[in-house]
């Protein structure tokens, strides 16, 4: 585990992509699902607070890319997968205003702002909601979920942007194109996050 305050960033962990079928399945989502699931375990076990973001989309809203629809709003396909799924998550829609809970004193166990674009920071309280995270001192953000080469991407070039430090999971993450993942993950490298792997951050299995 990284030094310092931590917290985990949850990318679009949604049944459309993680499910067999989801209308915008990837190929590797078998692969990540139980390093998800150990992931989200760990947070909860650990008390490390999870910023987690969610696509929703209206019908007439699409990607720009040419998808299929996927993740419309009140869907069975918008819906987080059980691995990563959190009762009691904060959610925060596409235009909805952050209200620090318990009066700011404490930050939220799990949000999730839902989004209309790949970008996290598109939502207009990102950045608010980042900084309200990392209000107590230098804050690692250890990113995982999909996909690497749209929604992930924007997350951690955004992170790092802002200075954030950033620590990428390489084996909980997945992209639409699989042949794409190696230089996304090269080029994280480039803008300042580092690799990680879901065994250094929650310790071996068995």
């Amino acid at each position: 585990m990284p030094a310092g305050p931590v917290v985990f960033v949850d990318i679009d962990t949604q049944r459309d992509f993680l499910d067999p079928r989801g209308s915008l399945h990837l190929s590797a989502s078998e692969e990540i699902r139980p390093n998800l699931a150990r992931l989200t375990t760990f947070a909860r076990d650990r008390d490390i607070p999870v910023l987690a973001t969610a696509c929703s989309h209206e019908p007439d809203q699409p990607d720009p890319e040419p998808f299929p629809p996927h993740c419309l709003v009140d869907s069975k396909g918008a819906e987080r997968i059980e691995e990563t799924r959190w009762p009691g998550s904060l959610v925060l829609a596409p235009d909805g205003a952050f209200e620090p809970p318990h009066g700011g004193e404490t930050v939220p166990s799990h949000l999730t702002l839902q989004k209309r674009k790949y970008d996290l920071f598109s939502h207009p309280e990102a950045d608010r909601v980042v900084s309200f995270y990392s209000k107590s001192g230098p804050t690692t953000f250890v990113v995982y979920g999909v996909a690497t080469d749209y929604c992930v991407g924007c997350a951690v070039r955004g992170l790092r942007e802002r200075g954030h430090r950033v620590r990428v999971v390489t084996d909980a993450v997945a992209a639409v194109e699989p042949a794409t993942l190696p230089g996304a993950l090269d080029e994280f490298e480039k803008v300042g996050a580092e690799r990680t792997t879901t065994d250094a951050i929650c310790g071996p299995q068995g």
